[in-house]
């Protein structure tokens, strides 16, 4: 495998580990660009097939976690709009308070 495409892969897998999704992005259009441009026969290809895999793996788990990190903020944005109170019976009711979402100024 080339000197360029392993720093390219390289590059890209610490882009994803640091959760820098422009620089992965703009990783994968120089991979690209290289690819395109020097060629890739079979035996090279063979090799950068598991380095791929764990690139698709590594997004994958990060778009996971972004979608759970998303849906807890929306989560608390909801439980900070709302009183949540039990009766006697241990049944809960949710009042909105419609509280003001905070500014920053």
């Amino acid at each position: 495998m080339s000197r360029a495409l392993t720093r390219q892969l390289a590059q890209i897998r610490s882009a994803l580990m640091a959760g820098n999704a422009p620089a992965a992005l703009a990783g994968l259009d120089d991979l690209t660009r290289i690819a395109a441009r020097k060629g890739i026969d079979a035996p090279t290809r063979d090799l950068l097939e598991p380095a791929l895999a764990d690139l698709r793996a590594l997004a994958q788990a990060s778009l996971k976690g972004a979608q759970q990190a998303a849906e807890q903020v929306r989560a608390i944005v909801q439980a900070a709009r709302s009183l949540q109170t039990y009766d006697s019976l241990g049944q809960r009711h949710v009042n909105e308070t419609r509280a003001n979402a905070p500014q920053r100024f």
